[in-house]
């Protein structure tokens, strides 16, 4: 009987430190290339300052975005008409992935910026913006010129997970929604040997071009790699928002990642 009760106690240490150690392994997976995570959180914004979780480039803030709930913690609602967060140096080379969440008030009447990558050098070809189709979109190569888009639209006053992949060594890039992958083109980022202010819901003073393109909704837990996600990778950051896991059990989710 004792040993009988040993051997199920064993079994059940070991099914624990082995799922314990797969998630472990995820949140690592998920850590790394991170160039800055924005999390959006009140404990980690106010009128100023969106910190960066990993405290290399916290946000500076601009105009007065309000702190409402979000879909992971809060989110920052932006007022599409001076609301907007200049993130700092936070991308650099060829490779990068953006990955957030949005929630737009209302298809906007022309395009809006949701994430812009003020390369130094001149490039800025690394953006999403949101058009009156509810499609995102984006540039296709490094030479300011062609674009692709999603097939499919997002829907106003709904919760959509957006990544932005681009895979320099391949000539590739890539967008996601909730997860699944929604649209490729050839096409790589500008050789850059110095880092690129990112600026989210935008506005951005340096650019002319792209002042009066702000975003008008929620954007909550705002991602930027310095390295292209894998299909993996993207559906488990998207699936972040949806775990709910039982007491006890070790959680990957961003709060494990910002604690470290």
């Amino acid at each position: 009987m004792k040993l009988g009760l040993f051997f199920t106690l064993f079994c059940v240490a070991v099914v624990f430190f082995a799922s314990t150690h797969i998630e472990m392994t995820h949140a690592q997976s998920l850590e790394d290339g991170l160039g800055g995570h924005w999390t959006f959180d009140k404990a980690d914004t106010d009128a100023k300052v969106a910190k960066d979780a990993l405290g290399e480039n916290d946000g500076e803030i601009k105009g007065a975005p309000k702190i409402v709930e979000g879909i992971v913690g809060d989110a920052l609602s932006f007022n599409g008409k001076e609301d907007y967060v200049v993130m700092g140096a936070a991308t650099t080379g060829q490779d990068l992935t953006y990955a957030m969440w949005i929630k737009p008030a209302a298809l906007p009447e022309g395009p809006k910026v949701i994430i812009w990558d003020d390369d130094p050098q001149g490039g800025g070809d690394s953006w999403l913006e949101l058009l009156a189709d509810g499609t995102i979109q984006t540039q296709r190569g490094g030479d300011g010129f062609g674009v692709f888009k999603t097939q499919t639209a997002v829907e106003a006053d709904e919760w959509t997970h957006v990544t932005f992949v681009a895979a320099g060594e391949d000539d590739k890039k890539f967008l996601y929604l909730n997860g699944e992958l929604d649209a490729e083109a050839d096409g790589k980022i500008n050789s850059r040997d110095t880092r690129s202010h990112v600026v989210v819901a935008v506005g951005h003073d340096r650019n002319a071009f792209i002042k009066p393109l702000y975003f008008e909704g929620l954007i909550d837990d705002v991602a930027v790699y310095h390295r292209a996600l894998d299909d993996k990778e993207v559906m488990e950051n998207y699936q972040i928002a949806f775990d709910v896991e039982p007491a006890g059990k070790l959680a990957v989710t961003w709060g494990t990642i910002k604690g470290r």
